[in-house]
């Protein structure tokens, strides 16, 4: 959708938990020699400033980053998160608060071996990741949709690798089309690991029992996280977020476990918020 620019929702807490979920990711495939694929069908703009007018909008950051800047225990556990929003701050026009954006996090945690394709349907995103990537040589930006891109670049000439799908959902219709897509994709790509985000709305827009249960349908391994920060509104509203992982690299759910419990005291509302973390389908 050409209205949706992530920049206002830049560090919230679905970010947070989002963004944590894809540096385990990211260690699980590049601990091996080989070289991987990392795909992100919706990567929006790559860096963020949260000085800017889109995150000053709403200050959306203060339900995540802001509170969990300074935590040492995830600090220990997810290294890696904490590195990349550092390195964020180095960038060339970076201002004091810097927040990466998905594609930064791959780029940052991926190997000169590896191959990275970030495309978005959005112009300005589009600019932005080409401000940020175009010097280097194993990154392809592209305009183009999430079908398009399964369609051209499964299956990879590297047979490992991660497919990051993180839609808007502005069209309820967008949640029976990432199932086609992601459907699609495992027919070309039946190895790879397929991560999507999606939100848990208020009871009335909420789509996210449904969605989980087409992915289970599917029969692949598949790993769901889920946050929900404060209770769950009848007509709007976002009160949390997870991810469904479908092939999720052995002991996700194992390096996931503290993290998701450390976040659950740091961003939940104790009497109205929940974690979740479940192999919904078991691996073979």
């Amino acid at each position: 959708m050409l209205s949706y620019r992530h920049g206002f929702h830049a560090g919230n807490h679905a970010d947070v938990l989002k963004h944590m979920t894809l540096c385990l990711i990211m260690r699980a495939l590049t601990q091996k020699d080989k070289p991987a694929t990392f795909i992100d069908t919706h990567s929006g703009a790559g860096l963020y400033d949260l000085t800017s007018g889109f995150a000053s909008k709403n200050l959306e950051y203060n339900t995540g980053w802001d509170l969990i800047k300074d935590n040492a225990k995830l600090q220990e556990l997810i290294h890696e998160y904490y590195k990349v929003c550092a390195q964020a701050l180095k960038e060339p026009n970076a201002s004091r608060v810097m927040y990466p954006g998905s594609p930064y996090f791959e780029y940052a945690l991926a190997r000169p071996s590896d191959s990275l394709f970030f495309h978005d349907t959005h112009p300005a995103e589009y600019e932005s990741l080409l401000q940020i990537f175009k010097h280097k040589a194993h990154i392809h930006v592209e305009l183009r949709s999430c079908s398009d891109t399964i369609n051209a670049l499964l299956p990879p000439l590297k047979k490992r690798g991660l497919i990051f799908i993180d839609p808007p959902y502005e069209d309820k219709q967008e949640y029976t089309k990432v199932v086609s897509d992601i459907k699609k994709g495992l027919g070309l790509f039946k190895q790879g690991v397929f991560a999507l985000w999606y939100p848990v709305l208020a009871r009335m827009q909420d789509h996210s029992k449904n969605l989980t249960q087409a992915l289970k349908r599917l029969n692949m391994p598949l790993l769901q996280v889920e946050l929900r920060v404060s209770a769950q509104e009848e007509d709007f509203g976002m009160c949390g977020s997870g991810m469904l992982i479908i092939n999720p690299p052995y002991q996700l759910e194992d390096k996931l476990s503290p993290i998701v419990e450390e976040l659950y005291k740091s961003l939940c509302d104790p009497q109205t918020g929940s974690a979740r973390l479940e192999l919904l389908v078991p691996r073979p």
